[in-house]
């Protein structure tokens, strides 16, 4: 039987003293925990958890968990193994840095491992803590800038307090508070997801190569890897881009500097009214006609290409919803108005969008889309803007329609894939599909997308989806939970399952609310849209030299490159701490714009820096990364230059990258 265990009250003070002062409400938890099991000494001499006769360890455990962790140090299913950035994945400029480096290395004659032979990382995920015998091996071997642990049972850590020193690995909040996380969950697909947030927060950059340790055997944390492990491509995805930078900046400053636009803003109240979000799905051609039939007691918000297909069936959308910028989804449009009219459908749109589509409508609203340079630089502040408005138009509408205060959600169209890959979207939908009639269709658009994933239905059974939807489906079901209990959002797609919605048949759609209902509710949301003016814009264009400060930014990275060439992780750390340090501050104008190529450069150079398969060669490939990096820098640098000489000059996106594209770099 074991025995009641000598406890080291000396350790247990000083560790709750330093959850106190650096993770201080985990802390204030752990401090007033009541155990529901018991701290013991095995028959090996060594602490253990019993609980209800049965051991967490038991004899044998805690060198079996040791012998784990040095069996597990390079074996590629403890590590997340990324897929190389290849040049159909970057931009421009990051494609050049990363094709001349591989010509060069391979010219030198240089090799590539497929998987790394090395035990260290930046980001260490432990799932599971137990009494974290296995935490300093694991530290001592990745040498992690980032350490990221998930525990169910809070009993665990609070024993933990006196079994190691947690001291050393809280101290690195110090320099960053997403350097160390511990994320007490016994939801799986919380742990999963809670997990991927840390890891972007922390530093999405190196993703590749992160060690990843089960500590104990648990059906929760065994379906919490399998999930995290799945979508751990999620974690560095949408980073955005230098060019893509250039032209919502440049669009944004061409909406608003005339100030003939309105601003959305929050809502005060709730509303009654239901709303129809409604996406151009395959599924919406089965819900077309209860979407008619309802459309006079529910406010009708068209997401994207659904303006066409709802205009085609006789039904007037109230608000048009707009994400993307770019020519395309302004032809999109453009085609939808010369064929149909948009009546008096009200635009709410980023700021971002093509100038053009403001003329397709009586009335645009925009949003000041977040995490863009163009927000730091022009929004009024944190009301203006969405959460989780993308990444597709789906989630503008939905998180539009929370924002202004209905509470009443029926998703249409919002597949996020489709039971049948040959059939995407719907048939009235600009889409073009294997079987469609399209010929002389303005507007028309191909679908290139590769359904390559099957997920959960929403009715059941698998639906072919892609990595973009996933993302967009994690989106949905997270602006909708924010507003839990409080909204009833009903999914009628025939699509994904979305976290926060309940499945139900447009067929069993009964609605209490009346068409006055709908008319009062519009109105007060209407009421609520604020006038622009060309003050606004003045004031936040003139208060700094933008591009200088942009220029300033890339030559401190330059400066980060010198400074830890062939040393990945300072490196990471100091680039992050220039480019990502959003927990000291918001994020300034120079920081958005640069910082998506310049991490897509890491990403790329991280993943064969690694790789190198002769170990003589690896200070030769350093060099020929620092080389093509600096060149990179220059180019951002002489591009801002010529950028903000010409920002005017561009009537779209496609005549801007028109001349990025054929830049001359010497």
């Amino acid at each position: 039987m074991a025995e009641t265990a000598h406890i080291d009250s000396d350790l247990v003070t000083r560790n709750l003293q330093a959850f106190m002062e650096l993770m201080p409400e985990l802390g204030a938890r752990l401090r007033n925990h009541q155990a529901q099991s018991r701290l013991v000494t095995n028959q090996d001499g060594d602490l253990d958890v019993e609980f209800r006769g049965e051991m967490l360890y038991g004899p044998g455990g805690r060198k079996r968990v040791e012998a784990m962790v040095e069996d597990s140090a390079t074996s590629v299913e403890h590590h997340i193994n990324m897929n190389p950035l290849t040049s159909g994945h970057v931009d421009l400029i990051t494609r050049r840095f990363l094709v001349q480096t591989l010509k060069r290395a391979t010219e030198a004659g240089m090799e590539f491992l497929q998987f790394p032979e090395e035990t260290g990382g930046f980001h260490l995920v432990c799932i599971g803590l137990g009494l974290g015998y296995h935490l300093p091996m694991l530290l001592d071997q990745v040498k992690p800038a980032g350490i990221h642990i998930v525990e169910p049972n809070l009993d665990f850590v609070f024993h933990s307090l006196a079994t190691i020193e947690w001291r050393p690995i809280l101290e690195t909040r110090r320099e960053n508070p997403y350097r160390f996380n511990l994320i007490i969950s016994d939801n799986s697909g919380d742990i999963a997801r809670s997990l991927r947030a840390a890891i972007r927060c922390c530093c999405p950059v190196i993703v590749d190569w992160a060690r990843v340790f089960v500590a104990f055997n648990s059906p929760i944390l065994m379906a919490a890897m399998t999930e995290f492990m799945r979508d751990a491509q999620l974690i560095g995805i949408g980073l955005g881009f230098f060019h893509d930078e250039m032209e919502m900046t440049r669009a944004s400053y061409m909406n608003l500097r005339n100030g003939d636009y309105q601003v959305m803003q929050y809502g005060k109240y709730a509303l009654g009214t239901p709303v129809f979000i409604v996406g151009s799905g395959p599924s919406l051609d089965d819900d077309i006609e209860v979407i008619k039939a309802n459309q006079d007691r529910a406010v009708i918000i068209s997401c994207g290409t659904a303006s066409r297909v709802l205009l085609a069936n006789g039904i007037q959308p109230d608000f048009q919803m707009l994400l993307e910028n770019g020519a395309a989804p302004y032809r999109a449009l453009a085609a939808v108005h010369e064929e149909f009219g948009f009546g008096d459908a009200v635009l709410i749109a980023s700021n971002t969008v093509d100038p053009r589509v403001r003329g397709l409508f009586e009335n645009a609203v925009y949003y000041f889309r977040p995490a863009l340079s163009s927000y730091a630089l022009f929004s009024p502040g944190n009301q203006y803007s969405l959460e989780d408005s993308g990444p597709t138009v789906t989630n503008t509408g939905t998180s539009a329609a929370l924002a202004l205060g209905f509470r009443e959600l029926y998703l249409f169209g919002v597949d996020l894939g489709s039971r049948n890959p040959k059939r995407h979207h719907s048939k009235h939908s600009l889409y073009r599909h294997d079987d469609d009639q399209m010929e002389g269709q303005k507007g028309a658009m191909n679908f290139d997308t590769v359904f390559d994933v099957r997920d959960v239905g929403n009715f059941g059974g698998l639906v072919y989806s892609e990595t973009i939807m996933l993302w967009t489906r994690d989106a949905l079901g997270r602006i909708i939970g924010r507003y839990r209990p409080g909204v009833d959002a009903y999914n009628c797609s025939d699509g994904l399952l979305i976290e926060n919605t309940r499945p139900l048949s447009s067929q069993s759609i009964r609605l209490k609310s009346t068409p006055e209902m709908k008319a009062k509710d519009l109105a007060k949301v209407k009421a609520t849209f604020l006038p622009g003016t060309e003050a606004h814009f003045t004031e936040r264009w003139g208060r700094e030299n933008w591009p200088q400060s942009i220029i300033s930014l890339l030559e401190e990275c330059a400066a980060a490159m010198d400074d830890h060439l062939g040393d990945i992780n300072p490196m990471v750390l100091k680039l992050s701490d220039l480019l990502i340090s959003d927990y000291k501050a918001p994020p300034t104008v120079a920081q958005f714009f640069v910082r998506g190529t310049i991490m897509m450069a890491v990403m790329c150079f991280d993943y064969y820096a690694k790789r190198v398969k002769n170990p003589d060669h690896k200070a030769a490939f350093w060099d020929i990364v620092r080389d093509e990096f600096l060149e990179t820098v220059r180019a951002m640098t002489l591009q801002t230059e010529w950028y903000f000489e010409n920002i005017e000059k561009f009537e779209s996106d496609e005549e801007l990258f028109e001349k990025v594209t054929g830049w001359q770099y010497e």
